[in-house]
Formats: structure tokens, sequence, C-alpha cells
């Protein structure tokens, strides 16, 4: 098995099965999605998710996390690229990917000896992109957006009630619904958009719990709920020096004020050491209708890749990627005609790099080897980024480094000179977010990334003579 040439003559009857295959699987996972939730799910239990709208998640497959989230520049027959619309007519095949993700994190404060272990398991990703001729292709994806997973209390005393507890927790998240089109006017230039839909609710609770039972205790829970459309444009820039190929690529996010609403209830309690009695509600609003302001975001991408004559992938790709998001235009939930208040985050600056190898092109020597492992695509990658999230005073930096590798699990000519290939996708990353304060926070975390990737050929049609 592997990516060679070939002649061979389309076997029609495999193809429609495969086909019907293709379909029949995407149209399940469409239904277990659709199931899961018309709300969003909960796919972070970090305490810095505390932060804004939440953790945030680019919503990519292990291909693209195995290069340390890196893409901008990236140009692959076989995947759908959502690091950049334009790169969208990349795609050779009618491609359908998902993936989930399995996360374990440490969360340590070591100036207070507290050290405690987290994990958390989720849908990732599912998405199905489409090529409709040599200048036009499509894409529309299902992925997690941001969202809200922590439980931090804090214990303390007054001279007026004595001991008490402030605990605040948070749940919930909003995942986004992706399409996107791309146009490729000339050979050498590509541009795309997409229309993200992005939907959810959050809970926030904080409760100031007061030990003595003749003192009340008081609780306010808010839920935010976003349901509106942001936009995004790219564009990328291909060219060939010999066998090599040189591409650049560029991204921009327009942040705007979307569409929210608030649940708030408040009311006081006395606690009783085992269950709450609540005694009096303090304040209940059923809905207000407001605005959840999102950043604007851009990035820059370089790419460089060794091309393998009459072979549909490169023996090695090296990516780059820059991103700024402007997390300091952020708004939190502003009725309408209210005043917003100012946001306590910083413009985060990311820069992350990654290669591809084909060990079978890359290495001379295993030219004439027959080893299956010899054709899978190896993946390493790694970002350091600046500014998104914050305990105290100080902004967090935040490190991974991913391995990742692709298995082609199904291999066959489509027609003469035709050939596609469906993959198994494993992306392993380990990371840290840290401000260098012993007295803060410092989260750990491991990241295991399953996907597949199945390619058709849909919308083209074959001719003969």
């Amino acid at each position: 098995m592997n990516y060679t040439h070939s002649c061979d003559s389309m076997n029609t009857t495999k193809n429609k099965h495969s086909l019907k295959s293709l379909i029949f699987f995407g149209a399940l996972v469409v239904f277990l999605v659709n199931t899961q939730g018309a709300s969003a799910q909960t796919n972070s239990v970090s305490p810095l998710s505390i932060n804004g709208i939440g953790e945030t998640s680019f919503g990519i497959t292990p291909t693209y996390l195995g290069l340390g989230g890196t893409g901008i520049a990236y140009s692959d027959r076989y995947t759908i690229n959502m690091m950049n619309p334009a790169g969208y007519m990349n795609m050779e095949y009618a491609t359908l990917e998902m993936s989930g993700a399995h996360r374990t994190f440490r969360h340590t404060i070591s100036a207070d000896s507290v050290d405690q272990a987290n994990y958390n398991t989720y849908f990732d990703y599912f998405g199905f992109g489409f090529k409709f001729s040599d200048w036009i292709a499509g894409s529309f994806s299902l992925s997690p957006f941001a969202a809200k997973g922590y439980s931090i209390s804090v214990a303390d005393s007054s001279d007026d009630f004595g001991l008490y507890e402030y605990r605040s927790t948070g749940s919930g998240g909003y995942d986004k619904f992706t399409f996107g089109l791309a146009v490729r006017p000339v050979d050498w230039f590509s541009l795309g958009a997409n229309v993200k839909y992005i939907f959810g609710e959050t809970t926030q609770s904080d409760k100031t719990i007061i030990v003595n039972p003749a003192f009340l205790s008081v609780s306010k829970t808010q839920k935010i709920g976003i349901s509106d459309f942001s936009f995004d444009l790219g564009t990328q820039l291909q060219g060939k020096i010999g066998n090599y190929k040189i591409a650049g690529g560029a991204v921009y996010g327009f942040g705007r004020a979307m569409n929210a609403r608030e649940i708030t209830t408040q009311y006081s309690f006395i606690n009783s050491g085992i269950v709450e009695t609540p005694i009096d509600t303090l304040f209940y609003n059923l809905s207000e209708n407001g605005t959840v302001t999102l950043p604007t975001s851009y990035g820059i991408g370089i790419g460089i890749s060794k091309i393998v004559e009459n072979v549909p992938v490169n023996a090695w790709d090296i990516v780059v990627d820059y991103r700024v998001t402007n997390w300091q235009e952020f708004k939190s939930f502003t009725s309408f005609g209210g005043t917003p208040s100012e946001s306590a985050m910083l413009s985060s600056k990311r820069i992350s790099a990654g290669a591809v190898m084909v060990p079978l092109y890359l290495f001379p020597v295993l030219k004439s080897s027959s080893n299956y492992l010899t054709v899978a695509r190896y993946r390493i990658g790694a970002f350091q980024e600046y500014g998104q999230y914050r305990w105290d005073e100080d902004a967090y930096t935040s490190r991974e480094i991913n391995i990742g590798m692709s298995l082609p699990v199904v291999y066959r000519s489509l027609a003469p000179g035709e050939q596609k290939a469906s993959f198994l996708n494993v992306s392993i990353g380990r990371g840290q977010r840290w401000d260098g304060n012993t007295a803060n926070l410092k989260e750990d975390y491991w990241n295991f990334n399953l996907g597949i990737t199945l390619n058709d050929k849909w919308f083209q049609k074959f001719k003969y003579r």
C-alpha cells in the first residue's frame, strides 16, 4: 500500500459501494451530533476557562493538531483546512472528517500545596468538504468554539460572621457550525470565506457560604446564551521553484457584537453543611436580551514542500503561522442600551510551526521497501501563545508540543491516473499554561486526539476514450 502513481482502470461497482458507505456514515454522524445537543457540550475542566468567553478551540482535526495548530499556508489534497478557508481549494475529493479528544490535566499551586488531576473526553470535530470544479470548493463543519468548566473555592473568615467560603463554578459552552466557500480565479491564488453560526450557553454560579447557620448565605447564577453569525476571510498564494512548492497565506476574523441573552437568579439560603435551604429570592430576571462582543483576529503563514514527481503527497512540508487575537476588544454580556464593561484580557499572540514527512519519499534507502509504516505521514509541531489567559495580574504563556501520524486505511484507483486514500489520524500533545508565579495556578496537560478522514470523488465526471 502506497501513494505511487497508477494507471489501473476504475472499479465502478466498488466506487458506488464506497459512495453509499460514505453517505450512510456521514448521515449517521450528523444524526448523532444533532442528538447530542442543540446546546453546546462542556469540554473544559480548566479553571482558566473563567476568563472571557471560556477556553477557546480552533475546532480542527488531528491532522492540524499534530502540526501544533498550524495551517494558514498548508496545502493538502486529502483534508479540510479549517485554519484558512482559502485552503478548501486544495482538496481533490469529497472529504468527510471527524475526531474526538481526551484530555488530562494536572492543576497545581505550589505555594498552597494544591495538586489536583482532572480529565475530560468529548466530540471535537465533524466536517464535510467538497470540490465542485477546478475553481470552486466548499465545506461545512461542526466543532467546539469555547467552553467553561471550573470549580474554584476560597475559604476565609470575617469578624462579623465568622468562617465563610466563596465558591465559583462554571459550566457549558459554545459550538460553531461553519459553512465556507473558496474560489481559485488563477492557478497561484485562492480566496475563501467562512460563515460561522455560534450557539450555546454557559452558566456561572457564585456563592458566599457562611458556616454559621445563624447567618444567611447568598447565591447568584448567570446563564448567558449566544446565537448569532460571525465571519472570516482567508487567502493563499502558491508557486513552484523546481521540485519545491512555496506557499503563503493570510486570514482575518471579523469581531462583532453577537446577539445574546442573560438569565440571572439571586437568592439567600441557610447552609446546614449538607443541603441548602432557600429562604428568599433576591433577584430574578427571566431573560434579558443584549450582546456579547467577540474580538477581531488576524494571522499569516508560510510553507515550503518537497514535491515528489507523479505522487499525490509531498516528501515533506514545513509550515509556520503567526496569529493575533485582540481579546482586549472582548465585552461580556451587555444589555441593549447598557454600558459595556472594559475587558480585563490582553491581546493574544501565538506563533506555531509544524512539519510533515513520508519516510518512503524522504529517505532514498526506503524506495524498495514494502513496509506499511513507510507510507504513513508523520507530524511534529509546537506553539507558544501569550495573553489569552490570566490568574492574577500577569498574562499566562501557553506552550505545547505535538506529534501525530496519518495511517492509510483505504487505498485504490478511482480512474486512470487518479488515486485516493482514507486515513486514521492520531495526535498527542503535551502542554503547559503558567505565568511563572508559584502562588498562581499552573496547568500541565496531555491531549490525545483520534480521527478519521474518508475521501471519495463527487461532482466531477470521468472522461474516457
